[in-house]
């Protein structure tokens, strides 16, 4: 490795370094990509997480609760109107 000429000896390391920058960088995005996809779920499961809170919320109306598994039911808060549900509202003066 220490042989030849200046030039040709910084090409070398250059080109090794390059290469090797390069391979890592190929690593890192398949183990990247791989990870990814086995977190994250499909790019079409959004249709089934909607079909499942459909089913839930028909569930709901049916009259099966949570309770039923052995899940205590609360209540929801009431929420405060909204700034525009105060204004179109008749006021009681």
């Amino acid at each position: 490795m220490n042989e030849g000429s200046l030039l040709r000896r910084t090409l070398v390391y250059i080109g090794t370094f390059v290469l090797g920058s390069l391979t890592f960088v190929g690593v890192m995005s398949l183990v990247l990509v791989s990870v990814a996809r086995a977190v994250l779920p499909p790019h079409g499961a959004e249709g089934s997480a909607s079909d499942a809170a459909e089913e839930a919320e028909g569930e709901a109306t049916t009259g099966t609760s949570k309770s039923a598994l052995g899940r205590t039911s609360r209540s929801k808060r009431p929420r405060p109107p909204s700034p525009a549900e105060r204004e179109s509202a008749p006021s009681a003066d």
